[in-house]
């Protein structure tokens, strides 16, 4: 069996983690000296296993070391009634690591399943609302993924790998402070409520909207903006265990168009 992470956390997204899981899957009863053995060449060894068992992620126990997560397979779902089950636009949110088996029907259907996002800030009351697949940040090659804005931040923050079009981005702002960015490009963006076309000069946070196809230049100084103002608000549920989340979660398919939602509109006015 080979285990796939998602939600990955500081400790789960280490080499010798993922490593050391694959191996005590495959693995009954390991004592330490047998792991040590066959993983020589890992640097602090001990600081890390210990690490792992204190999160709860390696279980010792009358010094035998063993996997300390549930690894979900096919087997515990009820496939009938998923079928084709297709449920509204919502954020589900579940913060910890869930671990799937590799190759499964599950693992497929989470990593096409589409995950909502938003960005907001403090200048304002602008929410710009995006989909993107649920498996962008293991699937950087893959183009075919709905690229964000909202990828973009994350993935600079985390340190993740970048897609061709993400790295053009990075050359423009590099990790500039999202706060910072959004009070410019949603600022902009604004001027959009009233006309069709803004006059602007060309600046690195008009050209990154401008790369993400959020606007469109039709001339030398004007633009106009491919994002809809919309009321339409997708909420959000946060789930207490693994599997409420991966059943909600792969049920999320239905594509939308990415727009500006404003979280409120008497504030705008002030």
């Amino acid at each position: 069996m080979t285990i796939k992470i998602y939600n990955e956390n500081r400790l789960t997204s280490q080499p010798f983690f993922k490593d050391l899981i694959e191996y005590l899957a495959q693995h009954d009863e390991v004592m330490l000296r047998q792991i040590h053995k066959d993983f020589a060449d890992v640097k602090n060894i001990d600081r890390q296993i210990d690490s792992f068992i204190a999160a709860g992620l390696i279980l010792r126990s009358d010094k035998r070391y063993s996997l300390g997560f549930h690894v979900f397979n096919d087997s515990e779902f009820d496939w009938e009634t998923l079928k084709d089950k297709i449920a509204e636009p919502q954020k589900n949110i579940y913060e910890s690591p869930i671990f799937i088996e590799k190759e499964s029907r599950i693992e497929r259907l989470l990593s096409q399943s589409i995950l909502y996002q938003s960005l907001t800030n403090q200048t304002n009351q602008v929410i710009l609302n995006f989909m993107t697949s649920f498996s962008y940040k293991e699937y950087p090659q893959n183009t075919g993924i709905p690229q964000s804005l909202a990828n973009y931040f994350d993935k600079v923050a985390k340190n993740l790998p970048l897609t061709p079009l993400e790295t053009e981005v990075y050359q423009m702002i590099g990790d500039v402070d999202p706060e910072y960015a959004l009070k410019y490009m949603t600022t902009f963006l604004l001027k959009f409520m009233r006309k069709e076309v803004v006059k602007s000069k060309s600046d690195i946070f008009v050209n990154v909207l401008e790369k993400y196809k959020y606007i469109e230049k039709i001339s030398e100084k004007e633009y106009k903006c491919l994002l809809k103002f919309s009321e339409q608000v997708i909420p959000e549920q946060k789930y207490a265990d693994a599997k409420s989340f991966i059943i909600a979660q792969i049920q999320q398919t239905t594509a939308i168009e990415p727009f500006i939602s404003l979280g409120d509109k008497y504030r705008l006015l002030e």
